[in-house]
């Protein structure tokens, strides 16, 4: 039976999985449903045997039709959202009606400093994610939300870490991305110290056709967790208006 009822497809960002959502999941509304996917390598997952953005946005893919979701929209964060533009350039035949994009990797390439690379390397290390925690957030986060972003952190798969790292935030798929023609919205914070304005206005805004931009400040990186509510009334707010 095809499911004729709107649905999100959530897609995590490097560092977190599909818990990374609860926070934003009790203020959505409940007039669509909400997929939260665990990529694989996250959250304790078999890692895929191939590692790439296209490997990823198939393995998407196949969750999307497994569903049999005919009116879904992507929403990805940060890494997730990376492979939320390349998952929706590979559904020619049964395309997103929207995406939305969070503190969005761009569809360039995102540009970590060498040390930074370094550093992150290090993995599984508690010491290490709480730097990269700390590195990422602007907003105090209550230690349940601080614990889980460190700790889905150690639940990625070694070689997966590394990819994305060394391989994945380099590669360029602005060429699938720049002719989609679907309704896209980005949301991100002036206060992020991860992917900045510049980022965006320099490296994921000119690759996108039809994109709206919403910004807010205060939070950093994380903003599914620092600011769950704001969030939410902007993914409702998005999802009226069809």
């Amino acid at each position: 039976m095809t499911s004729e009822k709107r649905t999100i497809v959530f897609i995590h960002y490097f560092g977190g999985d599909s818990g990374s959502w609860k926070w934003l999941d009790k203020h959505l509304d409940h007039n669509y449903d909400s997929v939260y996917l665990d990529l694989p390598g996250f959250n304790g997952t078999e890692a895929l045997e191939e590692l790439s953005i296209r490997k990823f946005a198939e393995w998407i893919k196949a969750q999307i039709e497994g569903r049999d979701l005919k009116r879904y929209v992507l929403c990805g964060h940060s890494m997730g959202a990376k492979l939320a533009l390349f998952t929706a350039f590979l559904m020619k035949t049964n395309p997103p009606e929207k995406i939305i994009l969070i503190a969005p990797s761009p569809p360039t390439v995102e540009n970590m400093p060498a040390h930074e690379k370094k550093r992150m390397l290090h993995h599984p290390d508690e010491d290490e994610a709480i730097i990269t925690v700390e590195n990422a957030t602007c907003k105090s986060m209550k230690p349940k939300k601080f614990d889980y972003a460190v700790q889905s952190q150690l639940r990625i798969e070694y070689k997966t870490w590394g990819w994305w790292i060394k391989e994945g935030m380099g590669t360029d798929v602005s060429w699938a991305t720049k002719n989609l023609d679907i309704p896209t919205f980005v949301i991100c914070s002036t206060s992020d110290p991860v992917i900045g304005m510049d980022d965006i206005h320099e490296e994921v805004l000119p690759h996108i056709q039809n994109a709206r931009l919403s910004t807010f400040g205060k939070s950093g990186h994380l903003i599914p967790m620092e600011s769950s509510r704001k969030l939410a009334k902007r993914i409702n707010r998005i999802m009226r208006k069809w």
